[in-house]
């Protein structure tokens, strides 16, 4: 009789909770309304700051923008965009016949500069689909003087210190001021070769990372021969210091294996 008794309000107390309730499920996101071939077209004609009917751009019949052009020498800035898709690619042949192709996405254009010897030049922006996806190229002259100058010291440095010599460390340096080199050397014995441009005379140091002198200042004339001096390097590394510098000053310098210290 007791235990019975004392089970009644134990078994009255039990606790269930509230009802249980499902989480509301949120809605599936909006998928935007794909742009039509139209907008598209005025899309990429925004990005390249052009005309929807202008040469170059997409049309009806052809999605993909392309120019054929015979242009005189020169440096030009080819631009290509594209909108409708992720990203394209922008193809550029010279008179050569070799592409020189770069994939670029649709956020913005691609810019390329492209120094020009002369004759026929070939630009395309092709996208990865079809319409409503749509591309357009663009080409002017450089309108940037730096790309030139910098364009400028590649050919020029291109053209120094040749043929190449077996296990050479090369670089080259411009600047305004007295500028420092870094090569990667190892420790051993080279020698070091140097040509400047674009100044009567600079003044050439070295130094290893460690900051031991391995070459006390000296003056190096300009005029166009090679500057040649043994080094030895105790530890790695060396870091070449060149000046004054100035507005068309350049370097290119190279470190020969000679043997071991």
């Amino acid at each position: 009789m007791v235990a019975a008794v004392l089970a009644i309000p134990l078994a009255g107390c039990e606790y269930s909770g509230p009802p249980e309730q499902s989480a509301p499920s949120s809605p599936p996101p909006a998928t935007p309304s794909a742009a039509s071939f139209e907008e598209n077209i005025d899309e990429v004609a925004r990005l390249l700051a052009a005309s929807p009917t202008d040469p170059g751009m997409p049309s009806e019949t052809e999605p993909a923008g392309k120019l054929s052009l015979d242009l005189a020498p020169g440096d030009y800035l080819v631009s290509g965009a594209c909108a409708g898709v992720y990203g394209a690619k922008l193809t550029v042949v010279k008179a050569d016949g070799i592409p020189e192709a770069a994939s670029f996405e649709c956020t913005s254009t691609l810019d390329r500069f492209v120094r020009h010897d002369g004759g026929p030049l070939t630009i395309s922006a092709v996208p990865p689909t079809g319409r409503p996806a749509a591309t357009g190229v663009k080409v002017q002259a450089n309108p940037d003087r730096r790309l030139s100058e910098l364009e400028d010291f590649s050919d020029w440095a291109a053209h120094q210190l040749q043929p190449p010599m077996p296990g050479e460390l090369r670089g080259a340096s411009s600047g305004n001021t007295t500028t420092t080199a870094s090569l990667s050397a190892p420790p051993g014995e080279y020698e070091l070769h140097l040509v400047c441009a674009g100044l009567p005379v600079a003044e050439l140091s070295v130094a290893t990372w460690r900051g031991v002198e391995v070459l006390a200042p000296v003056e190096v004339a300009c005029g166009g021969s090679v500057f040649k001096a043994p080094l030895v390097l105790p530890t790695e590394g060396a870091d070449l210091t060149m000046g004054p510098g100035g507005l068309d000053s350049r370097f290119a310098y190279r470190l020969v294996p000679t043997g071991q210290p």
